[in-house]
């Protein structure tokens, strides 16, 4: 019962960050039968994965969870 509370849904998640060059990039994703906190990380994890060889690390990576519902 320690997950009954958890709201299990289907968010559009955008994550913005800044290029080594300056430049800035914004990528989408759908994340279905999450959570908000889940697609959240699961957006930055994600970012990090890809963007890893061109991330500029002095500067956040923001992330905004929208429910599609």
């Amino acid at each position: 019962m320690l997950f009954a509370n958890r709201r299990l849904c289907d968010y559009e998640v955008v994550g913005i960050f800044n290029m080594v060059s300056g430049e800035q990039v914004v990528t989408k994703r759908i994340c279905h039968n999450v959570s908000k906190r889940e697609a959240a990380a699961h957006m930055k994890q994600f970012v990090q994965t890809n963007y890893h060889d061109t991330l500029d690390l002095h500067r956040p990576i923001k992330v905004a969870v929208k429910s599609i519902h």
